[in-house]
């Protein structure tokens, strides 16, 4: 087969091994100038494997339409789309880590499972989609960054304090001033007494616009008396 033969095979099969990784590895750049784990390579690899999945599963569908006998039975590419979706998700899985209160990987996620979804779009031949669609990726992983960066977030955490039993009530009076002062809202306060052992833990769950200064308030509640015991905690 002569190099004319091979671009036009499967409806230009070429280009669109060629533009699959070009459009996946301006994604996978980013991820990897952020130092993420899925990459360049991996970002470019997963598109270019959907693009050949699909454009195999056109081709034999449109070979068994010519060769079957029976006009009932149809082979569905879609079919392959629904699997590679659906499988993509165990590799996006893996690139979400959990380390005490912090997540890391959801847009590295999001992003393997993009360009799985361009790899399909490409080998549908829908270039100017998986251009434009592309860019719009782009644009919110630089431009949304800086965004994010200036939007201080909304933060769920709750405060557990072990205080003697004959200092309680006068130290949760006091604890939902002080935590009221530094901006944060209290959505609840739980009491668990421990008659036999004689003290109570208060639990404060709070919402916050930004960085709580947790480490001062903690310093300063058990410096108060009665205090055995602070403990901060991710809700």
């Amino acid at each position: 087969m002569d190099f004319a033969g091979f671009v036009s095979l499967e409806g230009g099969a070429l280009w669109k091994l060629l533009l699959a990784p070009v459009l996946a590895g301006m994604v996978g750049l980013e991820r990897e100038w952020h130092g993420r784990a899925a990459g360049l390579r991996t970002h470019v690899l997963v598109c270019l494997g959907s693009t050949i999945l699909i454009i195999a599963a056109r081709s034999a569908g449109e070979a068994f339409a010519v060769d079957s006998l029976d006009a009932r039975l149809v082979l569905d590419p879609n079919r392959i789309a629904a699997g590679i979706v659906t499988g993509i998700g165990f590799l996006g899985a893996g690139a979400i880590l959990r380390t005490g209160d912090l997540i890391r990987g959801l847009t590295t996620a999001a992003c393997v499972w993009f360009v799985a979804a361009l790899g399909i779009v490409i080998g549908n031949g829908l270039y100017v989609l998986a251009v434009v669609s592309t860019l719009l990726v782009l644009l919110v992983l630089i431009v949304f960054d800086v965004v994010e960066q200036k939007i201080p977030s909304l933060s769920y955490r709750s405060l557990s304090v072990r205080v003697a039993l004959s200092d309680g009530e006068a130290f949760q009076a006091w604890c939902s001033s002080r935590l009221v002062s530094t901006g944060v809202r209290i959505q609840d306060v739980l009491r668990q007494v421990d008659n036999a052992e004689g003290f109570i833990e208060l639990i404060f769950r709070i919402r916050a616009r930004g960085i709580v200064p947790g480490k001062d308030l903690t310093k300063e509640i058990s410096e108060q008396p009665g205090v055995q015991q602070v403990r901060w905690e991710q809700d």
